[in-house]
């Protein structure tokens, strides 16, 4: 069976009106290669829990571990460096740089991460933005894209380096609903071509398939399930 990708145990996080959330603490293994949503009523707990996971915050309690390493308590700088090294981040919001074009951004993440020569950058590049869909569009500057290009540029910078995370925010976000189902798509190729972990949240007005497992976070802790094929 494959190793566990991160691991959440007997995690609580400062909730509302300085409560400990959720009152049962939350367990749970994400595994290689499958697409995550995190779902949950209010905003609040499907956002916190992505956060920790994506290493971005600590718990208040419980613990993190990496591939079986435990990352709660780390120094900072040594968890932007885990974060550089195994996760990609795809925002509500591109933050391409408008003046380069879309091979360069996507490229960029090779030179500062990977540290690869040009050539094997641009060829990992190509690759990537074949596989989310815009490969026609590699001479574009930023600038000049549509919004639902700039999210599958974005989305192909954040993988191109093989992450072994992605953490996405409010996928589909100021999107519209055929717009969102073309990013949705894109990103629930990821898993099976690049072996990489999706976890994601939604934007609240968009219900969407794709996902291999849903996980609803409340007060009880957190409820798995996957969808009908």
């Amino acid at each position: 069976m494959p190793e566990d990708v991160i691991v959440v145990e007997q995690i609580r996080w400062q909730g509302v009106n300085e409560c400990d959330f959720p009152v049962t603490p939350i367990n749970y293994h994400f595994q290689p290669a499958r697409f995550y949503l995190l779902t949950s009523e209010q905003p609040e707990p499907k956002d916190k829990l992505l956060r920790l996971v994506g290493l971005l915050e600590e718990p208040k309690s419980g613990e993190v571990l990496l591939e079986g390493r435990q990352v709660t308590g780390l120094d900072p700088e040594e968890l932007a460096e885990i974060r550089n090294r195994k996760f990609g981040f795809l925002f509500s919001s591109p933050f391409l740089l408008p003046a380069f074009t879309v091979l360069e951004n996507v490229a960029m993440p090779l030179f500062k991460i990977a540290q690869v020569d040009a050539r094997q950058a641009k060829t990992t590049t190509e690759l990537v933005l074949s596989l989310v869909g815009i490969m026609p569009l590699v001479d574009m500057p930023a600038r000049q894209l549509s919004l639902l290009d700039q999210h599958l540029t974005a989305l192909a910078r954040a993988v191109v380096h093989y992450p072994r995370l992605l953490i996405v925010q409010d996928l589909g976000m100021n999107l519209t609903p055929d717009e969102a189902s073309i990013l949705v798509q894109a990103t629930a190729r990821i898993p099976g071509r690049l072996g990489t972990t999706v976890i994601a949240t939604a934007a609240p007005e968009f219900d969407f398939a794709g996902w291999d497992v849903a996980l609803e976070i409340d007060a009880n802790g957190i409820k798995e399930s996957q969808p009908e094929r």
